[in-house]
């Protein structure tokens, strides 16, 4: 009896569970401070594939009420992936709405028009007129970012006959003519504008004052236009008003700068800057980079108008890089990145189906332990604990060898973002300290002309102008030529290579070499890309600290892998020092030589001159190109 009652103390309890998997879920989005302890929690519970939907999807509106843009794109895409349109409608609507806002306000319109359309064919699938009248809305502002305004009023309206015909609320028709009205507004349309705004008290039952705080907002952004600041004026605060009672960030950036832009048409510089520093507070804090760039040309507008023209040029600046920022980041992903994404996916992928696989062996085990009670009194407890000690065992080899394999996806994954974090820096620099000089050089240049001007003083003014622009001309070259060289896309990379190497040459400071045998004229583009970039890092570190005055690439194509071989006279080095140094110039390195399945050997010495970098390729279903005659051997200089 003694023996029973000391085994039953070792049974672990399966009762009393805090709550369960829908609970911990609807904990998770309402926790003001323990959100990721009952994600945690509940993704311990995934046992089914509705289940790991469900988690999917909470995940993503969390991260849409977070504005955090980065979990909203990953776990909403991941949902869209492995949803049942046929099933869950209603949830694919709103993760497909969730994700094209997060894009309308990262900037990258393009996508967020698609997630729309995506989301107003499932709306329509649903059969749910409030859903299809949103999205249609949602497209027509969207193409009101565009600057498509035609198009804006074009769906505006389609959404506001869809909406009455069908019967939808009155909140979702107010949100069609909203979308007509600020698209005539920025059409310089103002009447228009007026007319469907004004529109939204006219309706039955007029919807809720914080439910429509934007139309406040925009009749009063459209009578300062037209002049009529005291009417504004009143709008503009009883907006200001209705977002304060929320904590809409976007919408109090918008309110504070309308009404910075009515006080500096009123010349009251005074208290247009108070709304103004009001109005950027809000716009950092809304995370959106579409009224950041608003914000920052509103106060490059205001210190302008106001003769504070250094604050005005920094503000300028700001635009200006964000602006291309905006349009260009996120079309400027290198392949790298892209596999990035890809092989962190699939790994979560992998860690998700093996945590339900260990649910189930949990299971199981759990299960096994009960008839144990049973098989304890008979085989003795010499054999139950010997049997507890080994599943211990085993889980914890499991748990370590998991935990293992997570930090170094971690490591490599943090390596890769840092990578891209400098690239994009180092983007923003060319253009901030190239282009936007250029740029303001010509204004002020252009500025010079006016009626009074004499004919010799115009031609100068030209002529300085054109070389202004022909030096943006090569500074825009170089840019691109940096980001992803043309020649690699459309030749392949021995080209790209000789290209890079007469760049560097004709600086008079290094003679650089490419000799090419027997190569495949065209490699796969992960090897492409990956090879030029890990052969561009080697020689810019060569040039950097060897101060090599002669560097040559040898490229020798073999049947199975290609060869590639960098030597330099310059100074040796220690080749402890790369594994051993916290830069992400010899990670990137390491990372693209794995990705491609490659081996790498360094040949160096701090007690001689010279370096040798080897480079081996396994090569597979690639045409060779044809060799020359004679030794077939190329060479370029």
């Amino acid at each position: 009896m003694r023996l029973l009652i000391i085994i039953l103390l070792f049974i672990p309890s399966l009762e009393g569970l805090p709550q369960d998997f829908q609970s911990l879920l609807d904990s998770a989005l309402s926790s003001e401070k323990n959100s990721i302890t009952y994600f945690n929690e509940a993704r311990k519970r995934i046992t089914t594939g509705d289940d790991s939907l469900n988690y999917l999807f909470v995940k993503t509106r969390r991260a849409f009420q977070d504005q955090v843009a980065d979990s909203t794109l990953y776990y909403g895409s991941r949902f869209l992936e492995h949803s049942n349109i046929d099933k869950i409608p209603n949830k694919c609507v709103l993760v497909s709405r969730w994700i094209s806002r997060t894009q309308l306000d990262l900037g990258v319109y393009e996508e967020s028009l698609t997630y729309a359309q995506q989301a107003l064919a499932w709306a329509k699938k649903a059969n749910d007129i409030n859903a299809v009248a949103y999205q249609l809305a949602d497209i027509a502002i969207i193409y009101h970012e565009f600057k498509d305004f035609a198009k804006g009023v074009e769906y505006g309206k389609i959404c506001f006959i869809t909406a009455v015909e069908g019967g939808a609320d009155s909140n979702h028709k107010a949100y069609c003519l909203n979308a007509i009205g600020i698209n005539f507004d920025d059409w310089n349309k103002p009447d228009s504008a007026l007319t469907y705004h004004f529109k939204i008290f006219e309706l039955d039952p007029v919807p809720d004052s914080l439910d429509i705080k934007f139309t406040f907002n925009n009749i009063g952004n459209t009578l300062m236009k037209t002049h009529q600041y005291v009417k504004a004026e009143q709008y503009l605060l009883a907006a200001l008003r209705l977002a304060q009672k929320g904590s809409n960030y976007y919408s109090l950036a918008g309110a504070y700068t309308n009404l910075g832009q009515l006080k500096t048409k009123q010349k009251n510089f005074r208290q247009a800057k108070i709304y103004f520093d009001s109005a950027l507070h809000y716009s950092l804090e809304s995370q959106s980079l579409e009224k950041i760039r608003d914000t920052y040309f509103d106060l490059y507008t205001f210190n302008k108008e106001r003769g504070t023209l250094r604050e005005a040029l920094d503000y300028q600046d700001k635009f200006y890089v964000l602006k291309d920022s905006i349009f260009r980041t996120e079309r400027l992903k290198t392949v790298s990145e892209l596999e990035t994404k890809y092989q962190t996916s699939i790994k979560d992928k992998q860690i998700l189906e093996q945590h339900t696989e260990l649910k189930e062996k949990e299971d199981q085990f759990n299960k096994a332990v009960m008839v144990g009670v049973f098989l304890i009194v008979l085989v003795g407890m010499l054999v139950i604990i010997l049997l507890l000690n080994k599943s211990r065992f085993k889980r914890k080899q499991e748990l370590l060898e998991k935990e293992l394999e997570i930090q170094l996806q971690e490591a490599s994954i943090q390596a890769a973002l840092s990578s891209q974090e400098l690239e994009r820096k180092r983007f923003a620099q060319d253009l901030h300290d190239g282009m936007g000089q250029l740029i303001s050089s010509l204004r002020l240049l252009l500025g010079n002309i006016d009626s009074d001007s004499s004919m010799e003083s115009r031609v100068a003014v030209v002529s300085k102008s054109e070389k202004i622009i022909d030096e943006m001309q090569k500074e825009i070259r170089g840019i691109a030529f940096n980001l992803m060289p043309q020649t690699l896309i459309q030749f392949g990379l021995v080209p790209a290579l000789k290209e890079m190497a007469l760049r560097i040459t004709s600086s008079g400071q290094v003679m650089v070499s490419v000799i090419s045998f027997d190569v495949p004229e065209r490699l796969s583009e992960i090897q492409e890309i990956s090879l030029y970039r890990i052969i561009q890092e080697w020689v810019n570190n060569v040039l950097k600290y060897a101060k090599a005055p002669k560097i040559e690439v040898q490229l020798v194509g073999h049947e199975k892998e290609l060869s590639i071989t960098i030597e330099d006279t310059g100074k040796g080095f220690d080749t402890h020092v790369l594994e051993q140094g916290s830069g992400n110039g010899w990670r990137n390195i390491m990372s693209r030589v794995k990705l491609i399945q490659g081996e790498l050997e360094i040949d160096s010495s701090p007690k001689r001159t010279g370096t040798t970098l080897i480079i081996r390729v396994p090569l597979e279903g690639v045409v060779k190109e044809r060799q020359v005659q004679g030794k077939g051997l190329k060479n370029t200089q």
